[in-house]
């Protein structure tokens, strides 16, 4: 009987490591209780008997459905950095922190000596201001983990700043429009943490070549103190 005791503490302890085996024991636990109720259940009534069948019954249905929801929209959440055999895995399961994204890091970046002849409107300084905010707000919420449907928003709002600025037609649209085609092509589940980063990544890539444009546009621009970017 100490034997077995000593077992079933070390199986909770074991199961007690990350929030899965929690979820675990306490099912276990549940269900073991009911069980053992059942047991004293000769001298129910009918009465008392009938919440006790419908519990054991329905218990494990909604087990399933709770527990595929968490797998589905929560599974980064339900392990412990002790699960994974390298623990900067278990950060990026959980979202992609600052300096780790791909758009963090843009000093690779090369852009061509002369950047191509395009008549922007000098005048549109309110949609230049909200393309830039916009195309940044889209970026942060792919990497936030926020719903597809304001990913596709935030590229949409985007795309309607750069056609006020005079970028219609031009490859920076075309890939914003499939780029914005792919977010709304694709599931919520298919937006994996790694997916996010390549997409923020796009967007950094296209805010960059906006700026190039704009740089060549100005004609007399300088170089801020801490610029980092490679000019080829």
């Amino acid at each position: 009987m100490a034997d077995s005791s000593i077992g079933i503490v070390d199986a909770a302890k074991g199961l007690a490591r990350n929030p899965l085996g929690i979820i675990a024991l306490f099912i276990v636990l549940v269900y073991g209780f009911a069980s053992l109720v059942t047991a004293f259940a000769g001298s129910f009534t009918p009465e008392e008997r009938l919440p006790l069948i419908y519990f054991l019954v329905l218990f494990p249905i909604v087990v399933l459905a709770v527990f595929a929801w968490l797998v589905s929209a929560h599974s980064g959440k339900l392990f412990a950095p002790a699960d994974f055999k390298n623990e900067e895995n278990f950060v990026r399961s959980a979202g992609i922190p600052y300096g780790l994204a791909g758009i963090d890091d843009q000093s690779h970046i090369k852009a061509a000596s002369t950047a191509p002849s395009i008549s922007l409107v000098a005048r549109a300084t309110g949609s230049f201001f909200w393309l830039g905010h916009d195309l940044m707000w889209t970026a942060d919420v792919l990497l936030r983990e926020g719903p597809q449907k304001e990913i596709s928003i935030g590229l949409t709002q985007a795309r309607h700043h750069l056609v006020q600025v005079g970028l219609e037609g031009t490859p920076i649209d075309v890939e914003l429009i499939a780029l914005r085609e792919l977010v709304q092509q694709s599931e919520e589940l298919s937006l994996s943490p790694s997916v996010r980063d390549k997409y923020a990544s796009q967007i950094g890539s296209i805010i960059d070549r906006i700026g190039i444009t704009a740089e060549a546009s100005q004609g007399n621009f300088k170089v801020p103190p801490y610029w980092k970017r490679i000019r080829a």
